[in-house]
């Protein structure tokens, strides 16, 4: 199996860039705008590799991240604690260690209906069960970070970690990583390319602000460096850029209430096409 590709940003372009002048420059300033508007506003998908397993009792589950709480050998439990951790179970608070009840982590005690993928989970691309892909309509992601078996199985909860992804005793889960980006993101990174290979290439017409600024008075001319603090928050003096930007960062909130004593409904968030 290759490894995963890296992560992308599409682009669309409002209006044809001379300044784009080969295929290669255009991927490179391609890539340079989404990594800007990836980083201002958290949009844009990553494929993600991932072995599932649950880990040993004598170690921090992997379903339960790292835990305020110790799992482990006496010794850990003399030093650090009992390992008991806090589940919510039907509106019901109950401490629980390690065991079935909880995460227990071997290859015994069947399956699991559902895994939490770390999220948010955009699409799935591939999941191998033993080297075979599995049927994409045999699961559905709830909630952009549950994988739910829809066609009556399970998933394992071992595997042998020292055979490749694709290997006979493996498990492996290919899936984008993100946030999917909109038409006015896409729009907005193919005006950035092309004002960013303007300003590479010397094009008077770049929109970019320049760096130097100039102040004259009383016959005495000042240059210094602006510091650049305007594009540290996403204003790059394109309004095409700048306003999508505006418009998925500073949104208005609604207010939201949480109870800890309901459980979170599952919604789909994806299903095969």
């Amino acid at each position: 199996m290759t490894a995963p590709a890296p992560c992308t940003w599409p682009v669309v372009y409002p209006s044809d860039c001379s300044a784009l002048e080969t295929p290669d420059a255009a991927l490179l300033y391609e890539e340079i705008a989404g990594n800007y508007l990836r980083n201002w506003t958290g949009y844009g998908t990553c494929p993600v590799l991932l072995r599932p397993c649950r880990s040993d009792c004598d170690s921090f589950s992997s379903f339960w991240g790292y835990g305020p709480f110790t799992r482990g050998t006496a010794s850990r439990k003399s030093s650090q604690g009992f390992g008991w951790g806090p589940v919510l179970i039907n509106g019901q608070w109950y401490n629980l260690g390690c065991g079935v009840c909880g995460d227990d982590c071997s290859c015994s005690g069947g399956g699991a209906a559902a895994l939490r993928l770390p999220g948010p989970v955009a699409a799935i691309t591939t999941v191998l069960v033993g080297g075979a892909p599995l049927l994409a309509s045999a699961y559905r992601v709830d909630n952009h970070a549950l994988l739910v078996r829809t066609d009556g199985g399970a998933w394992p909860t071992c595997q042998d970690m020292s055979e490749p992804a694709d290997g006979p005793n493996a498990f492996s889960i290919d899936y984008l990583h993100g946030i999917e980006v909109p038409v006015g993101g896409q729009l907005a990174a193919g005006a950035l390319a092309c004002e960013l290979a303007k300003a590479a290439t010397g094009d008077t017409s770049c929109q970019l602000p320049r760096r130097i600024q100039t102040i004259a008075r009383q016959g005495l001319t000042t240059s210094f460096l602006d510091s650049m603090d305007d594009l540290d928050e996403g204003r790059t003096g394109i309004w095409l850029v700048d306003s999508w930007v505006a418009s998925v960062t500073n949104s208005p909130q609604r207010g939201r209430v949480y109870s800890v004593d309901i459980p979170r409904p599952r919604i789909p968030t994806w299903t095969a096409p």
